[in-house]
C-alpha cells in the first residue's frame, strides 16, 4: 500500500474509533486492497466496520462529515463502508437486518454488500486497520457458499444487464457504448468465471489476465480493451464503439453459457471445455 493510503486508512480508522468507542469491534479491508487489484483514481477503499450496537443519529452525523472530510482530503481514494454489528456478519442479503452504508458519496440504510463475496473475502484476504484481529472474526462463509452464490447472480443479475443492452434505444444500451460499462461488464463477468474455475476470488486485473490465458484467442480482444482501460497495460483494441459494444456482449453471452454449463466442482473435472 502507498504512504497515502495508509495515511487515509489511519486517518478513517481513528476517526472512527473516536466516534465509536467501546461499540467499535475493528475496521476491516476487503475488495481490490487485499486482492492486489487497487488503482488510485479508480478504485474504492472497501472496508467492513464491525460494531457490537447499530449506530445512532448521533454517529450518524458524525460519520458523514468524517467521510466528507476524508473525500475533500482524499479525493482520488474514495472510500466505500459498510457499518454493520457483529451478529449480521456473514450473512447473506435475505438474512440480513438493514445497516448503514456509505456508498457513491452517501450514507444510507440497506444491505449493501452483504453477500458471500464479501464475507469470504473477509476471512481469507481481509486486514484489520484497527481492532481484533481477523483470525478472531466469526466468519463461517465457505467457497462453496461463494460459488453458489456466483452462478445465481450469473443467472440473475448479469443475464439481464446483458438483455438490456440489446435493447433497441436505451439507457443501457447507450450506456454500453462507454468505457465505464465496458470495464464493469467485461472484469465482472471475468471474475465470475475466474471463481468458478478455481474456488477463489480474484482482482478485476488478475481475472482478466486469467481469461486472456483459459478462454479462446477470440475473446482476448475485448479482455485487452478492458486492461487497456483499467490499467493501461494493453493498448487500444477497438475503433469504433459500437463494435466494442458487440464484442462486449458476445463475450458476456459465451461466459454466461460457459458458467451455466460448468460442472459444480469443476476443479475436480479433467478438463472445461469453452466454444
Amino acid at each position: 500500500m502507498t504512504d497515502k493510503l495508509n495515511k487515509l486508512l489511519d486517518d478513517y480508522a481513528n476517526g472512527v474509533a473516536e466516534i465509536f468507542g467501546d461499540t467499535l469491534i475493528g475496521v476491516y479491508l476487503t475488495g481490490s486492497v487485499v486482492l492486489d487489484g487497487f488503482h488510485e483514481g479508480k478504485s474504492d477503499v472497501d472496508c467492513t466496520v464491525l460494531l457490537r450496537l447499530p449506530p445512532g443519529a448521533h454517529e450518524l452525523e458524525k460519520l458523514e462529515k468524517i467521510h466528507r472530510k476524508l473525500a475533500v482530503r482524499y479525493r482520488k481514494i474514495p472510500i466505500e463502508s459498510q457499518y454493520i454489528t457483529i451478529d449480521n456478519i456473514g450473512r447473506e442479503e435475505a438474512e440480513t437486518e438493514l445497516f448503514y452504508s456509505f456508498h457513491d458519496g452517501k450514507l444510507a440504510l440497506g444491505t449493501f454488500n452483504a453477500n458471500p463475496i464479501t464475507w469470504y473475502t473477509l476471512k481469507k484476504y481481509g486486514k484489520a486497520v484497527w481492532g481484533v484481529s481477523v483470525e478472531d472474526l466469526p466468519v463461517q462463509t465457505t467457497i462453496k457458499d461463494v460459488t453458489s452464490y456466483v452462478r445465481s447472480n450469473v443467472r440473475t443479475y448479469w443475464t439481464n444487464w446483458k438483455r438490456l443492452a440489446q435493447v433497441p434505444f436505451s439507457l443501457r444500451r447507450a450506456y454500453s457504448l462507454t468505457d465505464r460499462a465496458v470495464e464493469w461488464c467485461v472484469c465482472g463477468i471475468t471474475r465470475m468465471f475466474y471463481t468458478c474455475m478455481e474456488d477463489d476470488i480474484a482482482s478485476k486485473d488478475k481475472a482478466l489476465e486469467y481469461g486472456i490465458v483459459r478462454l479462446p484467442e477470440s475473446t482476448h480482444k475485448i479482455l485487452k480493451e478492458a486492461l487497456h482501460i483499467r490499467n493501461g497495460k494493453e493498448r487500444k483494441q477497438y475503433r469504433s464503439r459500437f463494435a466494442r459494444r458487440k464484442g462486449m456482449i458476445d463475450y458476456m453471452g459465451l461466459l454466461i453459457k460457459t458458467i451455466a454449463e460448468l460442472p459444480v466442482h469443476v476443479r475436480a473435472a479433467s478438463s472445461v471445455a469453452v466454444e
